[in-house]
């Protein structure tokens, strides 16, 4: 069911992609200059993209394989060149699968395993999700799915990626069913209500949405995307002075980013409608 605003709660979240060392560090073996290496480039990466893409161009060039191209790739997706990030990670992931420039250890490739398989596919489908290529972001999130070892805290951040996935192309149904199996396996995890909320308003079941955004709140009342789900929520029920409300206090809480970038839209939208109707 759509509402006439926008829906960005998921891709708010989805905004930020999880990064997981592919080096020695991560396969329980003595971190060496390349895992130091790694962790500055990757360090850059996430201050000064531009300057940890140099840093891992570098780093490529003197052989540094896989650990150097994971650098660039999440520098560039840092940058916003989301689709460009999603096809380097695939690459990457289809190289650690065989061992290709992957690092030595005790005189042999390293062949990635199959969680860190699933983190890298997992990467790849949030940045396609982020490049607007839903299509490739479920045929990822799925490949990553196959890998990620049953009921572990890595399959329920997996199909976290694929509520966000589903709700990005208004499947809400399948990202409730999503966000329910991720909360009976960790009912602790309290800060994805707001996507509870989000994708119950999306299948018009109201009294859940409100249920869960009220529990959300109870737990992060000054968060901004409780009040901007809040917005969403009460302009589908028909109330949108309430609406405006509370997206008016997004931009309190937050006067740039995400959520008040969707705030401010979803103001400019409703006022524009208005005056519409006063026109015609």
């Amino acid at each position: 069911m759509k509402t006439n605003v926008s829906i960005p709660i998921f891709l708010c979240v989805a905004s930020a992609i999880a990064i997981t060392s592919v080096t020695g560090a991560a396969l329980g073996q003595p971190v060496t200059k390349d895992e130091d290496r790694y962790a500055a480039c990757m360090d850059m990466a996430d201050r000064s993209p531009d300057k940890g893409i140099n840093l891992a161009l570098a780093w490529i060039a003197d052989g540094g394989g896989v650990p150097a191209r994971h650098c660039e790739a999440y520098g560039l997706a840092r940058m916003g060149e989301h689709a460009e990030a999603a096809a380097r990670f695939l690459k990457i992931a289809e190289d650690m699968r065989i061992g290709r420039d992957m690092p030595i250890r005790m005189g042999q490739r390293v062949v990635a395993s199959a969680p860190m398989l699933a983190d890298m596919y997992g990467q790849a489908a949030n940045a396609w999700l982020l490049a607007g290529e839903i299509v490739r972001a479920e045929d990822a999130i799925d490949l990553a799915l196959t890998l990620a070892p049953k009921n572990s805290s890595q399959e329920y951040e997996l199909v976290l990626d694929r509520a966000r996935i589903a709700a990005a192309d208004e499947d809400f149904q399948l990202a409730l069913t999503d966000l329910d199996y991720v909360l009976k396996g960790d009912p602790g995890r309290k800060d994805i209500l707001v996507l509870v909320a989000a994708a119950a308003r999306g299948v018009a079941d109201f009294m859940r949405a409100n249920q869960a955004l009220a529990d959300f709140q109870a737990v992060f009342p000054n968060q901004a995307s409780g009040y901007l789900e809040l917005g969403n929520l009460r302009h589908a029920e028909g109330d949108k002075e309430a609406a405006r409300q509370a997206w008016l206090k997004v931009l309190l809480l937050e006067d740039e980013g995400p959520n008040a970038d969707a705030a401010r839209a979803n103001i400019e939208r409703m006022d524009l409608t208005v005056e519409e109707k006063k026109a015609s």
